[in-house]
């Protein structure tokens, strides 16, 4: 097949002009030198009107650039080069760039062949690209240290609502005041997991979140999940609905492998939404294992969600709009965060419904099988007699102090109080009787984790438990990687704080 030269000329010119790409060819033997169309249009000059040598091309060059320019020439006989350098195109000041190779022709001896671009729209748009991208960092650090404050910020204070309306709740014998307290802590408790929602989707939604995969007992969590549902039924006043649970797994062969904090938290807000929606009939929690994947279903027996709003059940801030009938509340995120943490562990969810019959919500997380029969979960619970023990409260904040005190009174534990970072440092290098530290994170002179690390230089046997108002993803590692033993994020519950102690202690 004979091939066209003037055609492929013709079109590997035009592709030099659509790339805005010159090309030189230069002589070293006769000093000649060749300027493509594109390479004229780049030094502002028409054809007919300017002849090409090495001369007239220096001239262009910024003074400044102009012996690098001219040695990475001379560099070229002996190898490929590529440079950027500054150059001149009708006075305004432009940025070039150069790629090209020398070879010996056997009829015209050395010969230079050069492409040259102007780049300089190209670094003005990546400066731009930069300078956007730098700017949207240092949003996202902002936003994220916002969201770290705020969620300290907040849950301080609630930390004393929600802690002192549970003392009077149940120290209190006198009705009213017991009526009183539960509502102040059901209204704590409310704020608290709203405040956690939208705290909760910002992070997700900046990809900020990871998970954490360990081995756990998948029917326990699921019968604590009951436990705490049945206490939300009786807040409800709901108590007359069914909570089924059925297990695919018998107790010694449930462990599995995944982000057992995120898996609650979906269960959380589907029963949630289970309860809020029916009034009467059951809810039923199932699960079943095909190869290395887990299904879920939770279903129950509620109003069903009408198929015009299908295409909105897991968006943000979107709700059932049931207008006229009966107002059920919430912010409308807790499907919306389900979704999210799902796409995290590579799951699905979706729902199959109908309306005044019931609803039921699937989804699915793959690669939950595990070889390891270990269970990395310890749920002890029960009452605790430390008489022998001594435990140091870190905290500068007296309410905090007396909620966790109030909470530790009936286990006889011997009580001290360090109400800053290096009060805590000094007392248990002086006090070989400490057993265990409550370590707040937040604290004056020095913070928790710098405190934590410098206790476990002289003492690295030494229990520490972080109880700390930062509780967004990552603060637990954090406290975990300073030498923590636990992680516990305010409003501390009592039992949570027992059974964390209980780990560490007889």
């Amino acid at each position: 097949m004979k091939i066209d030269t003037s055609l492929q000329i013709r079109q590997l010119d035009k592709i030099h002009r659509i790339a805005g790409i010159g090309y030189w060819i230069y002589n070293y033997n006769s000093n000649e030198m060749w300027w493509s169309n594109i390479t004229y249009s780049i030094l502002g000059y028409d054809k007919q009107d300017f002849t090409p040598n090495r001369q007239n091309l220096a001239k262009h060059i910024h003074p400044e650039d102009l012996e690098f320019f001219l040695i990475s020439l001379q560099q070229m006989t002996k190898q490929a080069i590529e440079i950027e350098f500054r150059f001149f195109k009708k006075g305004e000041l432009r940025l070039g760039k150069i790629t090209g190779e020398v070879y010996d022709d056997s009829n015209e001896g050395l010969i230079e062949e050069v492409l040259f671009q102007d780049i300089t729209d190209i670094k003005i748009k990546e400066y731009e690209i930069a300078r956007a991208w730098n700017k949207a960092l240092e949003a996202e650090n902002l936003k994220n240290s916002f969201l770290a404050n705020m969620s300290h910020e907040l849950r301080t204070p609630l930390n004393s609502i929600i802690g002192f309306s549970e003392l009077l709740e149940s120290c209190n014998s006198d009705d009213s005041v017991n009526k009183f307290a539960s509502t102040i802590k059901a209204s704590g408790v409310q704020l608290l997991r709203i405040i956690e929602d939208i705290l909760k989707v910002s992070m997700l939604e900046s990809r900020v979140s990871k998970p954490i995969k360990r081995n756990f007992h998948l029917n326990q969590m699921l019968l604590d999940i009951k436990e705490n549902s049945l206490e939300l039924l009786h807040d409800s006043n709901k108590e007359h609905i069914e909570l089924l649970l059925n297990f695919g797994l018998d107790s010694t062969n449930d462990i599995i492998k995944s982000d057992q904090i995120k898996i609650r938290s979906i269960f959380k807000n589907l029963i949630h939404n289970a309860i809020k929606f029916t009034e009467t009939g059951s809810i039923t929690c199932s699960y079943k294992i095909v190869k290395d994947t887990i299904h879920f279903s939770v279903t129950d027996t509620g109003v069903g969600i009408p198929s015009e709003y299908e295409n909105q059940v897991f968006k943000r801030f979107r709700q059932v709009n049931e207008s006229g009938k009966k107002f059920y509340g919430g912010t409308g995120l807790g499907m919306y965060i389900s979704r999210l943490e799902l796409e995290l562990l590579g799951g699905k969810i979706w729902f199959v419904s109908e309306k005044n019959l019931g609803t039921t919500i699937n989804f699915t997380i793959p690669n939950i099988l595990t070889s390891d029969n270990q269970t990395e979960e310890d749920n002890s619970s029960g009452n605790y007699n430390w008489e022998n023990y001594t435990v140091i409260i870190a905290e500068d904040q007296i309410t905090n102090f007396k909620i966790l005190e109030a909470y530790l009174q009936k286990t006889n534990i011997n009580i001290l109080w360090a109400k800053n970072g290096q009060e805590v440092i000094k007392a248990c290098s002086q006090n070989p009787e400490i057993n265990i530290v409550l370590m707040d994170i937040n604290m004056p002179y020095t913070n928790g984790l710098d405190a934590t690390r410098i206790i476990k230089e002289k003492r690295p046997n030494l229990t520490i438990i972080a109880q700390t108002a930062y509780a967004l993803i990552g603060d637990k590692e954090k406290s975990l990687e300073a030498g923590c033993s636990d992680h516990l994020a305010k409003p501390i519950r009592k039992s949570d704080l027992l059974e964390s102690m209980a780990k560490f202690l007889p």
